[in-house]
């Protein structure tokens, strides 16, 4: 194979082994974008749609605490 040919080849290879990385980053990159929307998008409906739990006269409150929330 001349020169040319091998210089081609050996550049073919090393384009496609930088795509296979930039790939690699990237659905990380997305992977953790996405959990991070799932978890606003929680902590956004928790803030919207609180529960409301009334008690009754005499019953002690109960403190429950969401993991969601303190995490920004």
């Amino acid at each position: 194979m001349s020169q040319t040919g091998d210089l081609r080849v050996l550049v073919r290879r090393r384009l496609a082994a930088a795509a296979e990385e930039i790939c690699g980053v990237l659905d990380l990159t997305v992977g953790g974008l996405e959990e991070e929307v799932r978890r606003q998008r929680r902590l956004l409906d928790t803030l919207l749609n609180p529960e409301i739990r009334l008690q009754r006269a005499g019953e002690h409150p109960r403190i429950e605490l969401r993991p969601e929330i303190g995490h920004f």
